[in-house]
């Protein structure tokens, strides 16, 4: 078997898995979906932001690339999904797939598919047996729904099926949950396998009539229309990823526009923007804003958020990273300086290098587990040498 230095250091300490591997949310939530929300430790003075979020006003969230707004906007998902009062959580993702601006009718059908696989997650989640079986009228519309979903969301209502037939073995710990990364979600609760939600996804798999399909916006309200028979009745849209790939600021600008437009309509209809944006949109959104609500940025409608990282909470963070990935009845690290030789403060380094940026914070300790388990692979504890190493690579 191949040896593995950065593992053998990992498990020196008794961590369970390297904390520090992956520096994007995205990617980390790909990589240890059974713990990722274990590693959420909010910025400074925001504590209370997660609930700020979910108040049924729009909400904009400034921040720079690393700052953690995926993050966040991952935390108040699954804040939606665990604290149960009828909101459905809605994400809507303009990555790396979009090349261009979109036109106001295909982001409704993007919103519409987005939320076909958020209203059917929900479902599953939050089924219960002992309740009455749903209507036949709830069935169709959210069979509909599956339809719009598309393919990864028939595979994972496919998967689930078969293993509430026994044909595949569900996992002990998450039980139908540990299969939601086939639509790219993250489990949040233990998901029974019952008898009774087998019958309602294998409706729900079933051809629906062929009936001309709406085109749009329409989608999306009809949508929204399923989700009310399913009784959520309020929708919280968490718009992310508009700087996941070189953009400049009026292409980004011009991707969000047609959704500002669209966000009276959408008040009438309880559904409230969450925008996770870079801080070079802060001037651009204000006069959109103003020019469709004859409201600045700053009203009461809208609460603008910059997230910004002093010492304290990356130093929170990094301990919150070290305690996730501590068995029980493993020994309590606060910090670096527990993994570190006496006297080298190496906690005050990294924080000190990162310049407010989580992300940078995470990237600048792998980097310099990579020097150490490269430079000493026997020795256990990071040292001066290693981060003088670090420094002389980063000139």
């Amino acid at each position: 078997m191949e040896k593995n230095p950065r593992l053998d250091f990992i498990k020196h300490f008794g961590l369970t898995h390297d904390p520090f591997e992956t520096p994007v949310a995205e990617q980390e939530l790909a990589r240890i979906q059974d713990i990722f929300y274990t590693y959420y430790s909010p910025p400074s003075s925001q504590e209370e932001l997660l609930s700020r979020l979910r108040t049924t006003h729009h909400a904009f969230i400034f921040g720079a690339p690393g700052s953690g707004k995926s993050t966040l906007r991952l935390m108040l998902d699954a804040d939606c999904r665990t604290v149960l009062d009828g909101t459905l959580p809605v994400t809507y993702l303009l990555g790396e797939d979009i090349q261009r601006p979109l036109t106001a009718q295909e982001h409704g059908e993007r919103l519409a598919r987005a939320l076909a696989v958020d209203l059917t997650l929900a479902v599953l989640e939050q089924f219960n047996p002992l309740k009455p079986f749903p209507t036949s009228e709830e069935i169709q519309s959210l069979r509909e729904q599956v339809q719009w979903g598309g393919r990864p969301l028939k595979r994972l209502l496919r998967t689930v099926l078969r293993k509430i037939k026994g044909e595949e073995k569900a996992d002990s710990t998450w039980g139908l949950s540990k299969d939601w990364h086939i639509i790219g979600k993250a489990p949040v609760k233990y998901v029974n396998a019952s008898a009774q939600l087998g019958e309602v996804v294998a409706a729900l798999l079933e051809e629906p009539p062929a009936s001309a399909a709406p085109r749009g916006w329409e989608m999306f309200w009809k949508g929204l229309e399923t989700a009310r028979l399913w009784h959520f009745d309020r929708f919280l849209l968490l718009v992310d990823e508009v700087d996941a790939r070189q953009r400049e600021a009026d292409e980004m600008t011009a991707l969000v526009a047609p959704l500002l437009e669209t966000l009276p309509q959408m008040e009438t209809r309880q559904v409230w923007g969450k925008f996770f944006l870079p801080p070079e949109l802060k001037e651009t959104v204000r006069p959109l804003l103003q020019s469709h609500y004859r409201k600045d940025l700053n009203s009461p409608s809208f609460f603008p958020i910059m997230i910004e990282w002093d010492e304290k909470a990356l130093r929170q963070l990094l301990t919150q990273r070290l305690r996730a990935a501590r068995p029980a009845s493993g020994p309590p690290y606060a910090g670096l300086n527990n993994l570190a030789t006496a006297g080298l403060n190496l906690d005050a380094k990294v924080i000190q290098a990162a310049e407010g940026s989580p992300r940078r914070l995470l990237r600048i300790i792998s980097d310099l587990i990579d020097i150490h388990v490269h430079r000493a692979p026997d020795s256990p504890l990071l040292s001066q040498e290693d981060w003088e190493e670090y420094q002389q690579k980063e000139k």
